[in-house]
């Protein structure tokens, strides 16, 4: 590293450097926007201070063994302090796994209300202030620099669409990932963000090949909305999210997705077509029961299996007795199947529509 010679820090040397028309109106600009939030702030007195502030702290950096490449890997310390409140590392092959059995699941504004409040008054305080699309642009870039690169995110990209002959503004964000269920779960967060802020999907273009999507946006006068208006941005929220979490895109995935949503729809059963197939989940069942529980509990978390399987309603479960579904009740075959396993386990009686294992 080469060293600073010691020589006076009094500003009376002169350097003369050539740069754009473009970079000189920009620095321009920015002392003079941050002149006005802060006059006594010394660095933004002239253009002449605040870059002799810029490449006397530059040169320190370089002492300190930085390079200009560093530079792009600097983490914005208040997206960082903000981040670190909702985020931590974990395993990517791990969490992607997990991942998996969630791609359809809607995002819940319960579920994740107090971190998508904390981004609405981010950016409520940061960018409202402003009402400025290249600020809007700015407050993007901030956030992507605490984003990308990553082992998840590969690209990623906002690109902001203004007709001053509209109302609104358009836009289309662009992501690419590295991880097939971490990336449609991020889709699914920006779907959900946009929505809190008040910007409208209108479109969702997805490649599972290539880890793609592309989220068409438009402004809605949410956006510039200071008040909360929670139910507009709830509503918002889950309308953007069910172009990606919808059965147009579940019905060509994975048959898990589709049954995790029938499973929890009560009027419907599932219904075994050979007594074979359910002698032999019935006994998978049985030997994880034996295994890892107790004699006890045994019959207990059998009843458990069949209530899952929408055969029964338990109705005490520590009396074991139970209501037989209408629809098991009507189809023989079936109510046959369940009422022989009990039988070889306990005596069924029945008073009125309730059963007992005794």
């Amino acid at each position: 590293m080469t060293k600073k010679k010691y020589l006076s820090n009094k500003k009376i040397a002169q350097q003369t450097i050539s740069i754009s028309p473009a970079l000189k109106e920009w620095i321009k600009r920015y002392v003079n926007v941050n002149h006005k939030k802060d006059p006594n702030d010394e660095r933004f007195k002239s253009v002449s201070a605040f870059i002799t502030y810029i490449l006397d702290n530059i040169m320190k950096l370089f002492k300190e063994g930085k390079t200009i490449e560093d530079f792009k890997r600097v983490e914005d310390q208040v997206y960082k302090d903000f981040f670190d409140k909702f985020t931590f590392k974990a395993t990517i092959p791990l969490y992607d796994m997990v991942a998996e059995s969630n791609r359809y699941v809607p995002i819940s504004f319960d579920f994740i209300t107090r971190f998508v409040l904390a981004v609405y008054n981010f950016y409520r305080n940061i960018y409202l202030k402003e009402k400025n699309y290249e600020q809007l642009k700015l407050l993007f870039e901030r956030f992507k620099n605490r984003v990308y690169p990553s082992n998840i995110v590969k690209e990623l990209k906002l690109d902001l669409f203004i007709d001053k002959n509209k109302k609104f503004g358009t836009g289309a964000l662009e992501f690419v990932g590295k991880q097939r269920n971490l990336h449609f779960e991020n889709c699914k967060f920006f779907a959900a963000i946009f929505g809190i802020l008040g910007v409208k999907v209108t479109d969702f273009i997805y490649s599972p090949k290539d880890y793609y999507c592309r989220l068409e946006l438009l402004e809605t006068d949410l956006v510039f909305k200071e008040e909360l208006a929670k139910k507009g941005r709830i509503k918002l929220l889950e309308e953007n999210v069910a172009y990606i979490t919808n059965y147009h895109r579940m019905l060509i995935d994975k048959d898990r997705h589709l049954w995790m949503n029938l499973a929890d729809d009560n009027e419907l059963f599932i219904c075994f077509k050979s007594k074979n197939t359910f002698n032999n989940w019935i006994k998978t069942i049985e030997n994880d029961l034996r295994k890892f529980g107790t004699h006890e509990d045994f019959l207990s978390k059998i009843l458990y299996f069949f209530n899952k399987i929408h055969w029964i309603k338990i109705e005490n479960i520590s009396g074991l007795s139970f209501r037989i579904e209408q629809s098991i009740e009507k189809n023989t075959e079936q109510k046959q199947l369940l009422t022989d396993y009990l039988s070889q386990y306990k005596t069924i009686s029945q008073i009125e529509d309730v059963y007992y294992l005794k």
